[in-house]
């Protein structure tokens, strides 16, 4: 009977981090930090532009960046001021530790000067994204 109650708490305790882990995806955290040097210098490199720059930070193996990308193409189609770049943290796996990335899809929004305004951990919510990037416009 022991038995039997030690798998129920560990499931219980399984679907409760799961539950958890998936309420925290998707959703708009505040930075408003600057972007440390070597990201700021792949930012250079694909020219300057005038509104908001959404990076997706993505690898080969990501199963959801393909929905990620999606959302992000479709939001940067919709507004001419956003561009969208993907970043493949596989050639340069060294950013994802300087910017504190622990999963992919990881989407930055970052401001003309270069600062990150705030980022998303899993598919971004189209909706939440574009209000949050409304006052950057």
């Amino acid at each position: 009977m022991t038995g039997v109650w030690v798998a129920l708490v560990t499931i219980a305790v399984a679907v409760l981090i799961g539950l958890l882990w998936q309420a925290r995806q998707g959703r708009i955290r505040n930075r408003a930090t600057a972007l440390p040097p070597p990201v700021r210098a792949w930012l250079a490199e694909a020219g300057p532009h005038d509104g908001p720059t959404l990076v997706m930070l993505s690898t080969p193996v990501c199963a959801r960046c393909p929905q990620a990308r999606a959302v992000l193409r479709e939001l940067a189609g919709d507004t001419p001021s956003i561009r969208r770049l993907e970043l493949d943290l596989d050639t340069h796996p060294a950013l994802a530790d300087e910017l504190g990335v622990r999963s992919t899809p990881t989407t930055l929004a970052v401001s003309r000067s270069g600062h990150e305004l705030f980022r998303v951990a899993g598919v971004p919510r189209r909706a939440e994204l574009r209000e949050a990037l409304a006052p950057h416009l």
